[in-house]
């Protein structure tokens, strides 16, 4: 933990901040150290102590707790270096709701031009899920900047109580409903020498379908607030749904479901319907799906 705050302080240093760190039920000596920590270093934050709960409960403790402007999340598995200080100017700079960072040097070069540029025309919010639906862009809830009042104003939190695709479902409400996005001239770096380490995972179970139904709370509000974009549709409907489907079957098979248990609890929730395939679906998908529908031989994983 005192590598991961020693790294935000220097990529904090040239502005003010609030560091929010929660707490989720630890029993040894996390939050005196936290404690600890923030005096030894003069940090300006706090530390909350929010009970044994998942993270997406221990994220929406943390907005609650924030004042700032602009608030961004930080996970001690996915510490990423080089982007606080240019998000936020790009933030500032263009009066964004939402920032995120550049996959290479030519997005980044274009980013740039966006941001500063009134003849290169700015991306909407649909756009940039259209490519990440599609594979064109990276997003990750641990490297993007938002502004505090946008989430208030459209009650966007993260879902109470869901381990499984919390993050990507938080991220595309956030596009959607965010007036100005925008992407910043700044690539993340991993800093993976202070990532800490992930604790063994115990076996998954039904829980792991919060992955799909976070999908279909993505799919109605598209349904509801953008109708009318039908590719958007479609590559959430037959491709990023059938995908979380699919992929919680090979979770489950891999904690030593059987294929046959496994389409019995599918069938519980209707989640075997939503194996749709459609233009957008890509092929790889499209043939996993075809050899768990129809099956000539016992389905194996890839």
């Amino acid at each position: 933990m005192a590598g991961i705050l020693k790294h935000i302080q220097k990529e904090t240093e040239n502005s003010s901040c609030e560091l929010i760190i929660v707490d989720m039920g630890s029993d040894d000596s996390t939050v005196a150290t936290a404690l600890s920590l923030l005096h030894q270093r003069k940090l300006n934050g706090c530390v909350i102590q929010n009970g044994k709960t998942c993270p997406s409960s221990a994220l929406n403790a943390g907005l609650q707790r924030a004042r700032g402007e602009y608030v961004t999340f930080l996970f001690a598995r996915r510490v990423y270096s080089g982007i606080l200080e240019s998000f936020y100017a790009t933030a500032c700079h263009t009066a964004a709701d939402m920032v995120f960072g550049s996959l290479s040097a030519d997005d980044a070069r274009l980013a740039e031009r966006q941001a500063i540029s009134r003849v290169v025309k700015k991306k909407e919010g649909a756009d940039y899920m259209i490519a990440a639906l599609e594979g064109r862009l990276e997003l990750d809830v641990a490297a993007v900047l938002l502004r505090r009042q946008f989430l208030m104003e459209n009650q966007i939190w993260f879902q109470c109580d869901c381990r499984f695709g919390y993050g990507e479902e938080f991220l595309y409400k956030c596009l959607l409903r965010a007036k100005d996005v925008v992407q910043a001239p700044a690539i993340p770096v991993r800093m993976t020498e202070l990532e800490l380490r992930r604790a063994p995972a115990k076996p998954a179970g039904r829980e792991v379908f919060q992955e799909i139904d976070a999908m279909v709370r993505v799919r109605d509000l598209l349904w509801c607030e953008h109708a009318q974009n039908s590719r958007l549709i479609d590559l959430m409907v037959c491709r990023r749904i059938p995908q979380a489907v699919m992929h919680c079957v090979d979770i489950l098979i891999r904690n030593g479901f059987s294929p046959s248990a496994v389409k019995t609890e599918l069938k519980k929730d209707s989640y075997q319907r939503l194996l749709k395939i459609g233009s957008c679906t890509g092929q790889e998908l499209r043939r996993k799906i075809y050899r768990w529908n129809f099956p000539l031989h016992k389905y194996t994983l890839d």
